[in-house]
């Protein structure tokens, strides 16, 4: 539907959104230049020094399992969720304020689900020692992190339907 960022639709941005959005970006920010400097590290050893780093792929694959754990909140947060409202926006407004709590509950119960399959999925990880293939790295912390971005990513959900 049309979900738009506050300072777009000419409301003040609510104060909480800085208390979750900083953090985030910031994490995500470290996470991704890990990842970025993992990668070039391994590029460079690997073509003038023919020494790879031993596992380079297994931390980029948990590295990377963080960073897309804390782009699902981001992405509410930035508007960013998909959203076709050619035919809504013709509609009255009041059947569009229904429509957008509908979609907003639906996304809300899909992220809710994904959250709880994560978790459930971390816990079967640890119980029967998945682990990456080189180092045996285990991939329980990249399903919880998967776990809490899809659950905080549901609760901003709701935060920004009730505050707009």
């Amino acid at each position: 539907m049309s979900l738009k960022k506050p300072e777009a639709s000419g409301l003040p941005p609510a104060g909480w959104r800085n208390w979750i959005e900083v953090p985030l970006v910031i994490a995500g920010g470290l996470l991704v230049f890990s990842l970025m400097g993992l990668s070039v590290s391994d590029a460079l050893l690997r073509s003038f020094f023919n020494k790879p780093i031993f596992g380079a792929n297994d931390y980029a694959q948990i590295l990377l399992s963080f960073v897309v754990s804390l782009s699902f909140p981001l992405c509410v947060l930035a508007g960013r969720l998909i959203a076709i409202d050619t035919l809504v926006l013709k509609l009255p407004l009041a059947v569009q304020m229904v429509l957008d709590w509908m979609v907003t509950a639906l996304g809300t119960v899909m992220l809710g689900y994904l959250s709880w399959r994560a978790f459930s999925n971390a816990l079967e990880a640890a119980t029967f020692g998945e682990s990456t293939m080189l180092l045996q790295l285990p991939f329980g912390p990249s399903y919880y992190a998967v776990s809490a971005g899809c659950g905080l990513a549901a609760l901003v959900l709701v935060l920004e339907r009730i505050t707009r």
